[in-house]
């Protein structure tokens, strides 16, 4: 149904259809970002191999720094915040994947080498994750299970960090213990310390973390474990005495945070995705630290980086030493401790490659839902029409979206008008898709969500455009309102412990620091929206004109006598210009971007331009002669020489 809002000036006809289907991940996310570098085809590795040693897996890392120096920086954090170097005389080297030319004020993502030394399926998964996302989405290596876009817009929109391993002493040792005998997963200050520790924070690694926890604004974050098959989430060692049910499974469980609904059902989703090559993930092996391990762990990363801003949460102010170590405004983490494998330090043999799908894989897919949930997005589908797209009168056209980046779509559809700006001016809209609105789960791409694969929603209108003119369409969504409900708010308040969810839920939430990337700021917004399509209509049967325009210094009889700027100035009243192409002297046609400026010579440049309907300019020339080298002038004299 057609709903109006503002009336415009001539009447404007639409005929809308919807049709809701669902699709598989394959197929999953299209958009129209940065195309593969060409000629960089070389293939993966036979096998996802071990390192013998921590300086190896550095070095690896290192050297794919040096292969995407543009979207990979490999940096010492235990340097960056002067904490020292770790037992034994390690550097804590920290790794960020992110496409740095736009900028570092992204949502980020914290992945971390496991604390426990000899348990290595994360810490090894970790670079074996980096080093396949790299390749899939720069290269022409083939990628059959995700669409490369997608990759490129992962890393385009969110700032991926990953500490190489915790615990480099215990990595190189095989075991569970930092060089000073510690167990640098019972330090951190949330009703810590445990035991064997030195203290809160007592380690160098633990110091380092910390600081750069509260340098961030982290909305995903992770402690990879082994030893057992689970996934774990807050709390751990108090509030033993408050319980939540999952809407999910209907299973009931002690030490539930406030945000337990959300853990819940994004826990359960991801357990799903990961897979079962490490052993079935459901409701009995994925809940709180103690009801699923089977005991307390007081002074656990996961706890701490969840609910220790005792700032925003007084509650947890006495499990948390803010007096002696501050506050942790960087706390409010979505943070999760999966127990990868049964056995702590597999053989290489289950680590799998691209294709043969063990526990590299599982590293892959947990990352990849972890990163994506980061915040919620709409992405238009492959099939749907361009950016700016030229239609005749009449011509029906279908658009395709997906949302991702959250559990539950609770309101989506498209909304639009002849300004420009449709998020802000919108005059017409098609039907709420609102089927689960309300729910804990449903209507994103990641439904059904299932050993690698999904067969998520896809929504689509199809929109009849009657009337010429110019039309600007973005399609939106309200996403994941059931989770602003907290669990027992007499004991935790009304207001969510989650970053993520206080961004989605609570327009008014605003969150500003002053970290290492300069000033991070967090809005809270109840929509999302995404880019926008600019639809022209009407008949369009006239070529475009371009203008070529010289811009230098004049001298006399026609020449320039300074470098000399070359712009090309196309219009189209209707359908708009789709590009331009010139040649200059003869050479080969290239499409112009921008105006350029040439130097000395003499130039005959041919240019024509060509609009969204298909018209084609006849081609036109120009021609012009550039000297900015000023004459000399040799003398040379002749005769006898005299004495």
């Amino acid at each position: 149904m057609l709903r109006k809002k503002d009336v415009l000036g001539r009447s404007a006809v639409f005929i809308i259809l919807f049709v809701l289907v669902n699709t598989s991940f394959n197929a999953f996310i299209s958009t129209g970002t940065k195309t593969l570098e060409a000629g960089n085809e070389e293939k993966g590795p036979d096998w996802y191999a071990k390192p013998s040693s921590y300086a190896e897996l550095v070095n690896w890392y290192q050297t794919l720094e040096n292969e995407y120096p543009n979207y990979l920086e490999v940096f010492k954090a235990n340097e960056l915040y002067g904490t020292g170097t770790a037992e034994g005389g390690y550097d804590l080297y920290y790794v960020r994947i992110t496409n740095e030319s736009l900028g570092l004020h992204k949502p980020e993502v914290l992945f971390l080498g496991s604390p426990h030394g000899d348990e290595t399926v994360g810490t090894i998964g970790l670079y074996w994750f980096t080093d396949w996302l790299m390749r899939m989405a720069f290269t022409n290596e083939p990628c059959p299970d995700y669409d490369k876009k997608w990759l490129r817009w992962l890393i385009d929109h969110r700032e991926i960090y990953i500490e190489v391993a915790h615990n480099p002493y215990g990595f190189d040792h095989v075991q569970r213990y930092d060089g000073n005998g510690w167990d640098l997963n019972r330090e951190a200050d949330y009703d810590g310390p445990g035991s064997p520790t030195g203290g809160i924070w007592a380690s160098v690694p633990g110091q380092t973390l910390y600081h750069f926890v509260n340098d961030h604004q982290i909305r995903v974050g992770c402690d990879f474990h082994g030893g057992v098959r689970e996934l774990l989430y807050p709390w751990s060692s108090n509030h033993d005495n408050v319980y939540g049910t999952s809407p999910i499974t209907g299973k009931t469980y002690s030490h539930a945070p406030p945000d337990f609904y959300y853990y819940d059902a994004s826990a359960l989703r991801l357990g799903d995705y990961i897979g079962d090559y490490g052993g079935d993930l459901n409701e009995n092996n994925i809940g709180t630290i103690p009801d699923t391990v089977g005991y307390e762990a007081p002074g656990g990363m996961c706890p701490w980086g969840y609910g220790a801003d005792v700032v925003s949460n007084p509650v947890e102010d006495p499990y948390v030493e803010d007096e002696i170590f501050g506050n942790y405004p960087g706390s409010g983490i979505l943070w999760l401790s999966p127990e990868m494998s049964v056995t702590k330090n597999p053989a290489e043999s289950t680590f799998g490659n691209d294709t043969v799908d063990r526990y590299g894989a599982e590293v892959r897919r947990f990352v990849l839902h972890q990163t994506d949930l980061a915040q919620p997005y709409i992405l238009w589908q492959s099939d749907t029409p361009e950016e700016t797209t030229w239609v005749p009168e009449g011509t029906p056209l279908t658009f395709r979206w997906q949302v991702n980046g959250s559990l539950v779509v609770d309101h989506t559809m498209i909304q639009w008008g002849t300004n420009p700006d449709p998020i802000h001016h919108p005059q017409y809209y098609t039907a709420d898709h609102d089927e689960h609105a309300g729910d804990y789960v449903g209507g994103t791409g990641w439904d059904n969500a299932e050993n690698g694969h999904t067969s998520g929603v896809v929504y689509e209108e199809t929109i009849q455009f009657n009337e010429p003119g110019s039309y600007y369409l973005v399609a939106k969504a309200q996403v994941d309102q059931v989770y602003a409900n907290v669990i027992h708010p007499e004991v935790y308040g009304d207001t969510p412990y989650l970053r993520i969810v206080k961004e989605r839920t609570d327009d008014s939430y605003h969150e500003t620091i002053d970290g290492a990337d300069g000033t991070e700021t967090v809005d809270g917004q109840l929509w999302w929206y995404s880019s926008v399509i600019h639809v022209i209509v009407g008949e369009d049967t006239v070529p475009p004109t371009t203008t070529l325009t010289l811009k230098g210094v004049t001298g006399e009889n026609g020449w320039y006598i300074s470098d000399t700027q070359i712009t090309l100035i196309a219009n189209d009243d209707l359908s708009g210009i789709n590009y331009t192409m010139y040649s200059l002297n003869g050479n080969e046609w290239t499409k112009y971007t921008a105006p350029f400026r040439v130097g000395e010579g003499i130039y005959t440049i041919e240019y024509y331009s060509v609009d969204y309907a298909g018209n084609v300019e006849e081609i036109k020339t120009g021609s012009f002669k550039v000297d900015y080298s000023p004459p000399s002038t040799s003398c040379v004299l002749s005769g006898l020489e005299g004495q």
